[in-house]
């Protein structure tokens, strides 16, 4: 069974992460704060190197998910996404860790209106808006650095989010007698397009670890959707229309749930996360749909 390191394991991705990865590997955490929980972890910080390459001794492979997000200190947003990567990185190399999974962010490129082009795809030119932004994209500048100049297998996973959302289950099945319908179809209906499902989680991270060409490749990685380029101009001024295209009736069921469609000024090109990395998220809008009617023809 394949060792692997997951840094960042006590935050809210990284927590949600490791039990995932947990069913098919040998994982474990690694954090500045204490071990919670039944699941193998260490305390350590990812800018000290040397707990860094004690950690990664006979690891396959290292998820590095650890980042610090939006704040305004530079300096402490180079340490932890900048410098902190480079040691990951290094203690790679040093321990013959074949294969590195770097959680990037969409918003390493830009945030939404700041990019050329509709959909975003991996190859928008980057011209971050934040510090947070700005260090990913710096970190992804590393990993390309790192493959290039050692040879170590790195994937870059260009991270639309992820947030728990009230109804999934750690299985990815959905209890709609709790679910929180606004925010579940929200994801499909607004831009940002976070994974919600922990199953997603670990399918996606798992791919990555695992997929051999995808060496070397960013993916953008969130809930599936469909939209194409000429879609852009309609989502932004009739976004039931272009729904309508994809998923007929959906708009009028949506409406008639009180669930209301947005304007969605930007989304994500999902094609080659599919098509190289294998992922697709367990649901998209319409099965979301499917399910739940199915589940009140049931009551």
């Amino acid at each position: 069974m394949k060792r692997i390191l997951v840094t960042g394991s006590a935050g809210e991705i990284g927590s949600a992460l490791l039990p995932q990865l947990a069913k098919r590997y040998d994982v474990t955490g690694f954090d500045l704060r204490p071990p919670v929980g039944p699941l193998k972890a260490l305390q350590g910080d990812l800018t000290d190197y040397a707990a860094v390459a004690a950690a990664a001794e006979g690891m396959d492979a290292i998820v590095h998910m650890a980042a610090l997000l939006c704040r305004p200190e530079a300096d402490r947003s180079i340490d932890l996404n900048v410098k902190a990567t480079a040691n990951v990185l290094q203690a790679a190399v040093d321990k013959g860790v074949r294969r590195v999974v770097y959680c990037s962010t969409v918003w390493a490129s830009g945030h939404g209106f700041t990019e050329p082009y509709l959909p975003i795809d991996e190859a928008v030119p980057c011209q971050p808006v934040c510090m947070y932004g700005q260090t990913k994209w710096m970190g992804e500048l590393m990993v390309d650095w790192y493959a290039r100049m050692h040879g170590l297998q790195t994937v870059i996973i260009r991270f639309c989010g992820y947030q728990h959302v009230k109804g999934y289950t750690a299985e990815g099945t959905i209890d709609w007698a709790q679910a929180d319908l606004p925010a579940l179809f929200g994801r499909y209906l607004q831009a940002g397009h976070k994974l919600m499902n922990p199953a997603d989680l670990g399918a996606a991270f798992g791919q990555a670890l695992e997929k051999p060409d995808a060496a070397g490749q960013r993916f953008i990685v969130g809930v599936s959707t469909p939209y194409v380029a000429a879609d852009a101009a309609g989502l932004r001024s009739l976004p039931g229309a272009v729904i309508e295209r994809y998923y007929p009736g959906v708009p009028a069921w949506l409406e008639a749930q009180g669930l209301p469609l947005p304007s969605m000024p930007y989304f994500f090109n999902h094609e080659k996360t599919r098509s190289l990395l294998g992922f697709r998220s367990q649901h998209d809008l319409g099965d979301l749909v499917r399910l739940y009617r199915q589940w009140q023809g049931s009551r």
